[in-house]
């Protein structure tokens, strides 16, 4: 795959089909310019929150006071953009993983129990697309995936290439396995049944670990976005009723108090990610 490739949503498969890139996840316009503003008012709320009523003359807002304001808002706003769209990003394409994931492994329970019946190969994943197409949508992932792969055979692309290229789309350590084990079972005539029942397996056992991390998880992860919003909650509780508390927010002191504590809440908030990301 090019580099030119891996930076794109959707390269071209084994029969110059746009197929899609599950290493990269790129929004649309609209869901973009979307992400964008939301992050941006956001962000630009918490600066006026930390940073908004900066140079007041006798307790009255002034010329300097709405510029600072406004740069406030769009700075913070900006930063806020930079840090949580990558986030957010990473976010939908672990869930596009996880999908497509989960439709692989039906896949395989209906390729597993076509096989078991007599059924060669090709027959195999024939009944399994008709078997899926009751579950899915044609637009879901792997009836796409089974489509190609089963219009590549009819152009006399062998199963084991269609299969690898999925593989090295899917940036899915099990698919790319399955593969790679495919492609020596089909042409040197291993246990192609016990391997795909195997895999399988291997991906159930997976999934019901994630699962039962995921259910601890879930307490920490609510602490971890609870503690994450509580101190601008808190900040802006007490700025906007005590006006002794605000003034000392507009000072010098203030600012540099204020800036200490949002890399602190940032790297804090960063951390807590990673303690929660547990992968199998």
């Amino acid at each position: 795959m090019s580099k030119k490739e891996k930076g794109s949503q959707y390269v071209n498969s084994r029969l110059n089909n746009t197929m899609v890139n599950y290493k990269v996840y790129i929004p649309g316009k609209t869901e973009k310019l979307f992400v964008y503003l939301a992050l941006f008012c956001i962000g630009g709320f918490v600066g006026l929150i930390f940073y908004g009523g900066l140079f007041l003359s006798e307790g009255e807002p002034t010329t300097a006071t709405s510029i600072s304001n406004a740069v406030s808002f769009a700075v913070i706003g900006g930063l806020a953009v930079k840090f949580f769209f990558p986030i957010y990003l990473n976010t939908c394409l672990e869930k596009r993983r996880s999908k497509l994931k989960i439709q692989f492994k039906e896949m395989l329970a209906s390729l597993s129990a076509s096989i078991s019946s007599g059924s060669n190969v090709q027959k195999a994943f024939e009944d399994t697309l008709s078997d899926l197409l009751m579950q899915y949508d044609d637009n879901d992932f792997i009836i796409i995936e089974l489509k190609e792969i089963l219009n590549g055979v009819s152009q006399n692309i062998n199963f084991e290439v269609m299969i690898k290229d999925f593989g090295e789309r899917s940036d899915n350590e099990d698919i790319v396995c399955f593969a790679d084990v495919f492609e020596i079972c089909y042409r040197k005539g291993g246990d192609l049944k016990s391997v795909i029942q195997k895999t399988y397996n291997t991906i159930n056992e997976k999934m019901a670990v994630n699962d039962e991390i995921e259910t601890k998880l879930t307490s920490n992860k609510m602490q971890h976005n609870v503690m994450s919003i509580m101190p601008i909650v808190v900040v802006a509780m007490l700025k906007f009723t005590n006006d002794t508390f605000a003034d000392n927010f507009a000072t010098p002191i203030g600012v540099i108090v204020n800036t200490v504590a949002i890399g602190i809440f940032i790297a804090s908030y960063r951390y807590g990610l990673k303690i929660c990301d547990i992968k199998v």
